[in-house]
């Protein structure tokens, strides 16, 4: 059987019995500010509460933190001209394969397509027309309807 750990101050003396604290409640702010307030000498704290050091340190951060944002889109452009061209040179063949083969068959549809195309552009014209025409005479039949256009 385990015996229970006995924690001790600085003078040796004993605080009885304790149970043994998990290593994550040290991570919270409680157990953070304790640990500081027992181990750091009081002129780190005070050097550490005061505001003048923070705004240069912050300042050489932020212009850290922006040279390696720089490095990184550095890095991926030179990496995406670089696969980019690998991945041109490699698909020329297949472009000028597909410029020389495909490209006839393509116009082909187009001008075989074209027939149709004008065929259904005149039905659409007709059949405008003939609502156009649906719309005047049913005008004219209900004079109500229609607008005086001398006014």
């Amino acid at each position: 059987m385990q015996q229970p750990r006995m924690e001790t101050d600085t003078t040796g003396a004993g605080e009885g019995p304790q149970q043994e604290v998990p290593w994550s409640a040290w991570v919270t702010r409680q157990g953070l500010a304790r640990w500081w307030v027992s181990h750091v000498p009081r002129s780190w704290a005070q050097w550490w509460s005061t505001s003048s050091w923070r705004q240069p340190l912050q300042r050489v951060l932020w212009a850290l933190e922006g040279i390696l944002y720089l490095l990184l889109a550095l890095m991926l452009c030179h990496a995406l001209f670089t696969t980019g061209s690998h991945l041109l040179t490699s698909l020329w063949p297949v472009v000028a394969a597909v410029w020389r083969h495909l490209l006839p068959a393509v116009l082909l549809l187009v001008l075989s397509a074209l027939p149709a195309l004008l065929l259904a552009a005149s039905f659409l014209l007709l059949f405008s027309t003939l609502l156009s025409l649906v719309g005047l005479l049913t005008s004219m039949t209900h004079p109500g309807y229609a607008q005086d256009l001398d006014q």
